[in-house]
């Protein structure tokens, strides 16, 4: 499946029909699952070191489970069991992966490093959060982004105090985000039918990437602030 995006599907603000939230309810119930395993096995991986090794292998399984669905209808049972195989196979090996990544610190370390993935994570989710219940209660979708932009000001007030002017910025480009990847998604139901869990991973991929880049911008403002007093 192609993940086409043209420029009118961006700048289409029309009504969401019937359809359209049904697709939207499955996609985001899919990708809340995900998330969840992904934060379930981040903190398992933490409590049991040995379980990092397998659910990052859970990722080669996806992986292969992904090259199986070329092959495969994704529309009929097999290819929706291995559809959803392929989803929280990631969603696992992620949580795997930074589990792994904080035992391997030393506990001053890793006491600092889990404070600001909980940052990152926090953020991600209340703007995953917010986006999710305004585009399921109603299906006018420039009222639907407006609240989100609002929404994600006051979060972005709240975050001013916590991490500095640069906070804005950082929420409201993670908003564009989800804005842009739903229309994305929107658009691909329209025109040649939708695959939620196909839309389900490539949201989770994204939130994943924002995530890390989150991460990465509260640790470069902690060791600033460290160095500011010492």
């Amino acid at each position: 499946m192609k993940n086409n995006l043209s420029i009118d599907a961006l700048f289409d603000f029309s009504d969401l029909s019937p359809s359209t939230q049904n697709h939207l309810r499955r996609v985001y119930s899919l990708l809340s699952t995900g998330i969840a395993v992904a934060i379930l096995c981040f903190i398992l991986a933490q409590y049991f070191p040995s379980f990092a090794i397998f659910f990052i292998g859970l990722g080669v399984l996806a992986l292969f489970a992904d090259i199986l669905l070329i092959c495969l209808n994704r529309r009929t049972r097999a290819g929706q069991i291995v559809g959803f195989t392929s989803l929280y196979g990631y969603a696992s090996s992620v949580g795997g992966a930074f589990g792994a990544y904080i035992n391997s610190l030393d506990p001053n370390s890793r006491m600092d490093m889990y404070r600001l993935m909980m940052s990152a994570l926090v953020s991600v989710l209340i703007i995953f959060i917010m986006f999710s219940v305004f585009a399921l209660l109603t299906s006018n979708r420039a009222g639907v982004y407006f609240l989100v932009i609002i929404s994600s000001l006051v979060l972005s007030i709240l975050s001013f105090f916590m991490w500095g002017y640069s906070a804005i910025l950082s929420v409201i480009v993670s908003s564009l985000y989800i804005v842009t990847d739903t229309q994305n998604i929107i658009y691909r139901q329209k025109t040649s039918g939708g695959d939620a869990i196909y839309d389900a991973k490539m949201l989770f991929v994204d939130m994943v990437k924002l995530f890390s880049k989150l991460l990465e911008y509260f640790k470069k403002k902690d060791e600033d602030k460290k160095k500011k007093n010492k």
